[in-house]
């Protein structure tokens, strides 16, 4: 059997809104492309509209610097409220040099200005900057359940960011909230084409599905916030079949190595 994977950027989808319905946003642009919906597919969103959505936008005019953040801005290098915002967002800071500002966000995630971003939000003055969703992989649990309501079908929903990662230059799409399938696929124990049984094989499944996306979302000005994955279950159906129901409804903090097993935190 041919392995194939479609990935299909839903059309004209709208610029969100504080407050819209990303499930009736997404059913509308699904029915322009004459799509429906099946338990197999997976529908990866950019979490920049799930936060919009949710109304994470912060005026930097309304944000006062403290104490911290005015002396780590001056070590970073950049503006204070946006450190301020990033530290409110923030476990403790990991590393911080010029231009560069890593930390442990609340939700665990070890990334670059906790994912605070000002790129695609609508302030022509740079005067505005967009957080995280507060619980990401809860965002994805809704958006499931409000289209398995509406499409009669049971989708599996990937929120997905841009990383940078350690040892290599460039970001990727990575999964900061899931919902419907196994963020990782455990392999230990499989065959592979010799009979030799894999020891240390562990998949991160939904990052791949999220990097896989991004190629087709872009990361400017495309406006092709929405990708619908297909083939999945043929590509990957054993694996996939082989993760248990506990597996598959773990959330996408699962992939987040423990800080007892990172070598270098």
């Amino acid at each position: 059997m041919t392995a194939q994977l479609r990935l299909l950027a839903l059309p004209d989808f709208p610029v969100v809104q504080p407050g819209d319905d990303l499930a009736g946003l997404t059913m509308a642009a699904l029915s322009r492309a004459d799509l429906s919906l099946s338990d197999d597919d997976v529908l990866v969103y950019a979490q920049k509209i799930i936060s919009k959505a949710e109304g994470r936008q912060v005026a930097l005019a309304s944000v006062t610097p403290g104490t911290q953040a005015l002396q780590l801005a001056r070590v970073v290098q950049k503006d204070a409220r946006l450190v301020e915002l990033v530290l409110r967002e923030s476990r403790r800071v990991v590393r911080a040099a010029k231009d560069v500002l890593i930390v442990e966000d609340r939700r665990g995630l070890i990334m670059a200005n906790a994912g605070i971003d000002q790129s695609n939000v609508a302030d022509a003055a740079g005067e505005q900057a967009l957080l995280l969703p507060q619980d990401p992989d809860a965002s994805a649990a809704r958006l499931a359940a409000q289209l398995r309501r509406l499409a009669g079908a049971a989708p599996a929903i990937i929120i997905a960011d841009s990383f940078g990662r350690p040892w290599r230059l460039g970001t990727v799409g990575v999964a900061i909230g899931c919902a419907g399938l196994a963020p990782l696929l455990d392999l230990r124990g499989q065959q592979d084409l010799f009979g030799r049984a894999l020891r240390v094989t562990v998949v991160g499944h939904a990052d791949e599905l999220a990097a896989a996306a991004s190629l087709v979302m872009g990361q400017a000005d495309e406006g092709r916030p929405v990708v619908l994955v297909r083939g999945l279950a043929t590509l990957r159906g054993a694996a996939v079949r082989a993760a248990s129901g506990s597996e598959r409804h773990q959330p996408a903090t699962a992939l987040v190595r423990p800080a007892a097993e990172d070598l270098f935190r």
